[in-house]
């Protein structure tokens, strides 16, 4: 099921070249830097151009719209920073590594996206103060499934059909012993082997039902005792069918009820391939049904091929805005905290006011309404 991506966002008039992209929004944000408050001052550098990484295709904090401008909430942010420290952006969209060994390198001044920060790359480079935390989260099927459907899984299930056939087997030996024990002494079981085998397999059939003889039934000791014999075991082969098959029904209606990570040990659990959630779910020492996109895993879920999805909870929760008909909900909570911020390298001269001009960006009501309106109500959830 394609998931469409965020809606382009309008560009506000470049005035340090075009590809400096802002909402009217965030334009708005960016006044309030100056409300309350003192614009922050760059002691140097001012007015400079710089390089700036951008991870990309990474919606909606990175990427590039259909014109070609580069959108989303990590660059949103970026703009407002560079307009309090006064700096001009050369944009430059590169992969995850990418980012890093730019920034690393010097080739780049920073580095912007949804970008965590790590033990593992704080020895390489320097971050800002975080612009966002998200963490790991799982997204679970909102309605039940229709009777029909139901129905035709819990009938073509595995565990069904080695059930089903185990008493078919059962009834045809069954069936074959009083036929033995029978043809004879007994004229009904007497015939052709198929006539008086198929008599023997009826007998067996109405015993295990418990619905009686009828005109048909055994006649020698031999025949009486495995009679006897095969209704006490009935009894216990129809109590094991009937319940197996209610559970199979309740569980194929319901699925399973997943209220947090500590569940999904016993679900079919899909996960976006080389993402940071299918790492945890192997370091969980539990297993996942990898997918090239969160559109495929998410697809999967609603097909009622998974009975959960795990991915970034912003990623999850911007999915779920762009398609709000999915009956998808994300489960209240998140695992391993993650915090995004900008790259940069040891000892840059800016580190502080851009810092203050991040702070004051986050305390405004007007970068929370932005985020609402990215992100949805499953944002801070």
């Amino acid at each position: 099921m394609p998931v469409t991506g965020v809606p382009p966002v309008r560009p506000r008039p470049a005035r340090r070249g075009p590809s400096r992209p802002a909402t009217a929004a965030i334009a708005g944000l960016a006044a309030l830097l100056g409300v309350g408050a003192r614009p922050v001052q760059a002691e140097s550098d001012v007015h400079q151009q710089v390089t700036v990484a951008v991870l990309r295709d990474a919606a909606p904090y990175s990427y590039q719209g259909a014109d070609g401008n580069w959108q989303g909430l990590a660059v949103e942010m970026w703009n407002v920073v560079a307009d309090a420290v006064h700096l001009d952006a050369r944009f430059e969209g590169l992969d995850p590594d990418g980012v890093f060994d730019a920034v690393a390198s010097g080739r780049a001044r920073f580095g912007i996206g949804p970008l965590s920060i790590t033990a593992q790359r704080l020895q390489r480079v320097d971050f800002s103060v975080p612009i966002d935390s998200t963490g790991i989260a799982i997204a679970v099927p909102r309605t039940e499934r229709s009777m029909g459907r139901v129905l035709r899984d819990a009938l073509l299930s595995s565990t069904f059909l080695r059930l089903a056939a185990g008493v078919l087997g059962l009834l045809a030996l069954v069936g074959t012993l009083f036929w033995i024990v029978e043809r004879r002494h007994n004229k009904d079981f007497r015939g052709r082997h198929i006539h008086g085998w198929g008599t023997g397999l009826w007998l067996s059939i109405v015993t295990m039902t418990t619905v009686g003889y009828g005109v048909r039934a055994p006649k020698t000791l031999s025949g009486r005792v495995l009679a006897a014999l095969w209704m006490f075991i009935s009894l216990v082969l129809i109590s094991i069918f009937t319940g197996t098959v209610a559970t199979l029904l309740t569980a194929e209606r319901l699925g399973p009820r997943i209220e947090g990570f500590a569940d999904l040990g016993g679900a079919r659990v899909a996960c976006v391939a080389e993402s940071a959630a299918a790492e945890l779910v192997a370091e969980l020492h539990m297993t996942c049904r990898s997918f090239p996109g969160i559109d495929q895993a998410l697809g999967a879920l609603v097909d009622g091929k998974a009975d959960a999805a795990v991915y970034d909870h912003a990623l999850l929760a911007w999915s779920l805005k762009q398609n709000p008909d999915l009956p998808i909900n994300i489960v209240p909570g998140t695992l391993r905290r993650e915090f995004y911020g900008f790259a940069m390298q040891p000892g840059e001269a800016l580190r502080r006011p851009i810092n203050e001009a991040i702070a004051l960006a986050l305390d405004s009501p007007r970068w929370s309404q932005l985020r609402l309106a990215v992100l949805g109500a499953n944002a801070d959830r």
